[in-house]
């Protein structure tokens, strides 16, 4: 039986619904709803690593902190897992949160729904001593009864139609807030300009102190670029996403100017910037296969740098289950 076809069947077996993966995320779910609870088990991105997940959603409330406790000690989460005693090092996978009960571990290949699905089931046999179910009212007013579970960005929740409208409005007026605002494309410049040295100057120093050239620090520039051109702007539009990955290649390039100098100190005993400035391009003229390393990190700052200029998302995506 094929991956699909293993979640689809889990999720026949829990009147749920399958939410394949898309193109090539990772990211695909079971979603139900069960003995009073909502329950997710999928796979997911987190910190740049693939994790298996299986997540219940429940009113808030009851005695909910003493579930991290209760699970590391239950005969069936522990069979589920198939170990004797809760692994120390899977604690720090588990989140317990007022309303949420969140679990995930790595995976390398392939996932294992079942093993997911009896995690997810093992949790279920565990609320009731804690925390109380859904009684089928919206989560919001808690007036206006709901008969069916939406996901709101991707997490299910028991919201009427109503509060769905409400929300929706406030995040067109907030939208538009936004758009209205002025954006300060000088500021952005003089704020991205000084990460960009300030990068390159770190890049150097630690070149300096290690006599090693760690490329893939170009990302750190791209991030501190984006963080520094979104302060100063304080809007997020094309021309800043533009600036952002122009700085980041300066940046990089300031940095290997930077050492260049050093070296050249080294020799002279003084800085000599413009000096250093004409080798570092003589050299790129002349063997620039040399730099290649390095200008390929400088294009992955410069991707981590826009990525970080998107624009801000304001509305919610709501689906049925």
């Amino acid at each position: 039986m094929g991956q699909a076809a293993r979640w689809e069947k889990i999720a026949r077996e829990w009147n749920g619904k399958y939410y394949p993966a898309k193109g090539l995320k990772f990211e695909q779910k079971v979603v139900a709803a069960r003995d009073g609870y909502l329950v997710a088990i999928g796979t997911t991105t987190r910190n740049g690593a693939n994790v298996a997940y299986a997540a219940l959603r429940f009113p808030r409330g009851g005695t909910w902190q003493s579930l991290p406790e209760a699970v590391t000690r239950d005969p069936g989460v522990l069979k589920a897992l198939g170990k004797t005693s809760f692994p120390r090092g899977l604690r720090k996978r588990m989140k317990v949160e007022e309303g949420l009960l969140w679990f995930e571990r790595p995976y390398f290949f392939r996932p294992n729904p079942e093993l997911l699905a009896h995690l997810a089931t093992a949790f279920l046999a565990l609320l009731p001593n804690h925390v109380g179910r859904y009684d089928g009212r919206c989560e919001v007013c808690g007036t206006v009864p709901v008969g069916e579970p939406v996901l709101v960005n991707g997490a299910p929740s028991y919201v009427c139609a109503g509060c769905l409208e409400t929300t929706r409005q406030e995040e067109v007026r907030a939208e538009r807030v936004y758009a209205a605002q002025a954006a300060n494309p000088a500021l952005g410049l003089l704020t991205g300009t000084g990460a960009a040295v300030v990068g390159g100057l770190g890049w150097a120093i630690l070149a300096v102190f290690t006599d090693h050239i760690y490329s893939a620090v170009a990302i750190g520039i791209g991030a501190l670029v984006a963080y520094a051109v979104k302060a100063g702007m304080g809007k997020v539009n094309l021309s800043g996403q533009v600036l952002t990955g122009f700085l980041t290649l300066g940046g990089v390039f300031a940095g290997q100017v930077f050492y260049v100098a050093h070296l050249l100190q080294a020799r002279t005993g003084s800085y000599n910037f413009p000096g250093a400035l004409h080798v570092y391009v003589e050299v790129l003229k002349a063997e620039p296969a040399s730099e290649l390393i390095t200008f390929l990190f400088a294009l992955v700052g410069v991707g981590v740098a826009v990525s970080a200029m998107k624009r801000p998302k304001f509305r919610s995506t709501v689906e049925r289950v």
